[in-house]
C-alpha cells in the first residue's frame, strides 16, 4: 500500500513523503531539512531509498548531506540536468558534486523498485530554469509533485525564467486529467486565495475555497493536495482564457490586450507586487 504525506519544515515548506507500507520504504521529494524528514522516517520505521528533487533552492535540497550521513549505503538523487555543474551541464555552485547524483529531464522515468512505483518526469521552469516534477500512476490517478512551479491558487515567482516559459508549465499543468492530484511544496495556499478573491470576487468557488481552507488551517492540517478540477475553478494562473480574469488584469494593468501571455503576465506582476 502507498501512503503520500506531507512533512512540515521550515515555516511553511512541506517534504513530501511517498512510503510503500507493505515493505516500509519510502522516497523524499524535496527535503530542504534534513533533520526534520530524518525524524519522520525514523518515528515510522521507514528506510529511504531515495530522493527525488525538483530545482536546486535550499529549501528543497538543503538537507540532502545530512539524510545519506545516516546511511550506511549510498541514497540515489535525482535531480535537473543543473545549468553549469562539474558534471557537464553549465553552474557549479547550484548543486554539490555528490556521489549517485542522477541527472534526469524531460521524458525520463525513473523506476524505484522498492516501492514499486515509476515516475516520469516532466520540464516546468519559469521559477528557475531547469525546474521539474514527477508524476506517478497510484490506483489509476496521477500524482504529480510541483516543487515552485504550481501552488494551490498560485504558481511560483519568474527568479530565472520567462513569463512565457512559466505559462507553457502551466499550459502542461492544465492539460492533465481533471482527477490529478497535485502535491505543491508550500502552504501558500491562503495567501493565494487572498489575491484568487481580489482578482474574482465574484467567484463562488474562490469564496468556498477561503472558507474551506481557513478550517482546515486553525486545525492544523494542510490544504494540501489538491485535485486539478478544483484548481481549475480558483486558480487565476490556471484561468489566463476566462473573461474575468482578463477584465481584471485590463483593469489592473492597463492593458488592452487578452492574449495568454498578456494576461499571464499581468497577473504573476500583479501578485507580486501585491
Amino acid at each position: 500500500m502507498i501512503q503520500i504525506m506531507p512533512i512540515s519544515a521550515f515555516s511553511n515548506n512541506y517534504i513530501w513523503l511517498i512510503a510503500n507500507q507493505d515493505n516500509h520504504h519510502c522516497v523524499l521529494v524535496d527535503p530542504g531539512d534534513g533533520e526534520a524528514a530524518w525524524q519522520q522516517t525514523q518515528a515510522q520505521g521507514l528506510t529511504i531509498t531515495a530522493i527525488l528533487l525538483t530545482h536546486y533552492h535550499q529549501d528543497h535540497m538543503g538537507g540532502v548531506a545530512f539524510l545519506r550521513q545516516q546511511h550506511d549505503k549510498i541514497i540515489p538523487v535525482y535531480g535537473p540536468e543543473w545549468q553549469d555543474t562539474p558534471l557537464g551541464k553549465k553552474a557549479p555552485t547550484k548543486l554539490p558534486i555528490i556521489d549517485n547524483f542522477i541527472q534526469v529531464e524531460e521524458g525520463s522515468v525513473i523506476n524505484i523498485p522498492t516501492i514499486n512505483l515509476a515516475f516520469s518526469i516532466y520540464d516546468v521552469p519559469g521559477h528557475t530554469l531547469e525546474h521539474i516534477n514527477y508524476q506517478c500512476e497510484i490506483n489509476g490517478l496521477q500524482h504529480v509533485f510541483c516543487g515552485d512551479s504550481l501552488f494551490s491558487a498560485g504558481c511560483g515567482r519568474v527568479f530565472e525564467g520567462s513569463m512565457l516559459q512559466m505559462l507553457n508549465s502551466m499550459k502542461h499543468y492544465r492539460s492533465l486529467p481533471n482527477d490529478t492530484w497535485l502535491y505543491p511544496a508550500h502552504e501558500y495556499t491562503q495567501n493565494n486565495l487572498a489575491f484568487a478573491y481580489q482578482v474574482e470576487p465574484d467567484n463562488q468557488n474562490i469564496q468556498h475555497a477561503i472558507k474551506q481552507v481557513a478550517k482546515l488551517r486553525q486545525q492544523g492540517i494542510p490544504s494540501l493536495p489538491v485535485q486539478l478540477e478544483s484548481e481549475k475553478k480558483i486558480n487565476p494562473f490556471l484561468r489566463w482564457d476566462q473573461p474575468e480574469v482578463q477584465q481584471a488584469v485590463q483593469i489592473q494593468q492597463a492593458t488592452p490586450n487578452n492574449d495568454a501571455l498578456t494576461v499571464f503576465s499581468g497577473l504573476r506582476i500583479w501578485k507580486d507586487e501585491s
